[in-house]
């Protein structure tokens, strides 16, 4: 999937890749798509359960396009 705008939170552990999604949505348009690549474990969970609260879309977890650890997860900003 294309993104729009990625974040490498990789090495960083929760709460820091939501926060840092979280800033870059607040500057996002709507139908932005943002990648965050992370490797906590807790992302996997932490992520999707953001969208939710927070009226966004998460689309999908995906290997990371540099084939380094973790994975990219996309949201698209709907509001």
């Amino acid at each position: 999937m294309k993104a729009d705008q990625w974040l490498d939170e990789r090495g960083k552990r929760c709460p820091l890749p939501v926060i840092a999604l979280m800033r870059a949505a607040q500057q996002a348009p709507s139908g932005h798509v943002i990648a965050v690549l992370s490797d906590d474990p807790a992302a996997l969970y932490d992520i999707p359960a953001w969208c939710r609260l927070k009226g966004h879309a998460y689309l999908a977890a995906e290997p990371p396009p540099d084939a380094g650890a973790g994975h990219a997860y996309l949201v698209e900003i709907t509001s």
